[in-house]
């Protein structure tokens, strides 16, 4: 994995070289730094300014892809041509653009995550910090601000929850303090991803994410895109890293000025 500014020359050639980019990227720890909770993320003015330009731009077609709820998500932005994704990939949002049948799936599934969300906040009700975010399609279990003396009996709890819904067809996915719970379906960020990529074949994806979810965009289009992880990491499969969201917004601002 590279540091994406020593490569620069190279890699603003390769973009410069392609007539279409496709710009996709995750949104917490990417475009925005980690907050105590999800509620408390700002995005910050020259990042947005940076994705105005790149959203303006006929060379580029911007995605972004969330585990947040679609409307949580796009409330952040005003892009008039930009592509969104939320729920892991369970809504889209763009023209002409419709989830398969596979995806479609996750709605049936909707009732079981938000059972599941009920039992989880009955179970924590009495754990300081730990925050149930419910979300139709999948729920976010955080826990960056537990404490210590309570982080034991939280580990124990979770761990009885996976064994005894074991059944359910849920799939349980632990993140940078968070355990994301989604519907056993096989779509995620990865086939998001792709499926904004078919929209564009001949444009050149650039893709970047933080978190163990992107990593199935990073595998996803790992031949044919330039991929970037927020952080270095040597189990990424990310070609190249850039070090926070701070260095993706000069990133975003390198582009517009190429």
């Amino acid at each position: 994995m590279k540091y994406v500014w020593p490569d620069w020359p190279m890699l603003r050639r390769k973009i410069l070289s392609k007539r279409i980019k496709l710009l996709i990227l995750d949104f917490d720890g990417t475009l925005t730094a980690i907050a105590e909770t999800p509620h408390d993320v700002v995005l910050e003015a020259r990042t947005k300014e940076a994705l105005a330009c790149l959203d303006r731009s006929p060379s580029y077609q911007l995605a972004i892809i969330s585990g947040r709820s679609l409307k949580d998500l796009t409330s952040y932005f005003h892009l008039k041509k930009t592509f969104f994704a939320g729920n892991h990939g369970f809504e889209l949002k763009g023209k002409k653009f419709s989830l398969p049948l596979r995806a479609r799936k996750a709605k049936k599934l909707a009732a079981l995550v938000w059972l599941l969300g009920e039992k989880l906040k009955e179970d924590f009700s009495k754990v300081p910090g730990a925050l149930i975010e419910d979300k139709n399609y999948t729920l976010s279990l955080h826990y960056r601000n537990i404490s210590r003396e309570y982080f034991p009996f939280f580990k124990q709890e979770v761990e009885r929850f996976k064994k005894q819904y074991a059944h359910w067809p849920l799939i349980w996915k632990e993140g940078k303090k968070v355990w994301d719970v989604r519907p056993r379906v096989k779509w995620d960020k990865g086939d998001a991803a792709l499926c904004f990529a078919k929209k564009f074949p001949g444009a050149l994806p650039i893709v970047i994410g933080d978190d163990v979810t992107d990593e199935d965009m990073f595998r996803g289009l790992k031949h044919r895109a330039i991929t970037i992880r927020v952080g270095r990491s040597r189990r990424s499969s990310a070609d190249h890293y850039l070090k926070s969201p701070r260095d993706v917004r000069k990133f975003l601002e390198a582009l517009c000025h190429s």
